[in-house]
């Protein structure tokens, strides 16, 4: 199917939601008619993660996998802006489309199975395990940065109810295509790795390297070898 292709600095997988303010030119013109009664699009657009260039401005280059997104809610201000709120609904190998008029870009979109690959009963209780385990060394690690520096005592422990309250226990669909996407969205990494875990074939073997990466995450910020990834590493889309 063709479809119009969103650049971004961002790796969407399917099953998640996205967020998405409209200001530029080609995608408040790519949200129109995405959005327009009898589009061919359907309301949908791909999003690809940018390898070289910005998304505003100049075309930017992309991974030939990207995820094909639906858009589920629209608001259009009166000076042109969008906001919508898409969701991830599949895989995509993305071909551009060349010689169109249109503002954006287009591209063929073929969506890619979703096999639940080589698993056994243990992987998915391991994954929630060392999901659990991350999320608790996350919480740890921002109470002591919230308290380098600090004399008074009780600080560090409103950091922690207050985020007690804001992350609650997260625990995985059984579907194992849903979890591997979920934790892809959860992971705090860089953005080529989630690249690299959208592009692996069957989720079986996505869950297998998320396991690893929790692992290897919540052992890094355990012994305070590294501090999360920066937002500028983890990727921020003004659009």
């Amino acid at each position: 199917m063709q479809l119009p292709l969103f650049p971004l600095h961002t790796v969407l997988f399917p099953h998640l939601p996205l967020p998405l303010h409209i200001f530029e030119e080609r995608y408040r013109a790519m949200a129109r008619d995405v959005m327009a009664d009898g589009s061919p699009f359907a309301g949908r657009f791909v999003v690809s993660m940018i390898t070289e260039g910005t998304e505003a401005g100049a075309d930017a280059s992309t991974h030939d996998i990207g995820t094909i997104c639906e858009v589920r809610t629209a608001e259009q201000f009166p000076d042109g802006r969008w906001m919508l709120i898409g969701v991830g609904v599949a895989r995509a190998r993305v071909v551009p489309v060349e010689g169109t008029s249109a503002l954006y870009r287009l591209v063929e979109a073929t969506e890619l199975a979703d096999p639940a690959g080589d698993s056994d009963a243990t992987l998915n209780p391991r994954v929630q395990a060392a999901l659990d385990a991350y999320m608790a060394t996350v919480k740890r690690f921002v109470v002591r940065a919230a308290s380098v520096g600090r004399t008074e005592s009780q600080e560090p422990n409103d950091v922690a109810a207050s985020l007690d309250r804001m992350l609650k226990p997260i625990h995985l669909p059984d579907d194992p295509v849903a979890a591997s996407y979920a934790i892809g969205g959860l992971l705090q990494i860089e953005l080529s790795r989630k690249q690299h875990l959208l592009e692996i074939p069957d989720a079986a073997s996505r869950l297998r390297a998320e396991l690893h990466l929790l692992e290897r995450e919540a052992s890094l910020l355990d012994d305070g070898a590294m501090p999360p990834v920066q937002p500028s590493d983890i990727g921020y889309h003004p659009n």
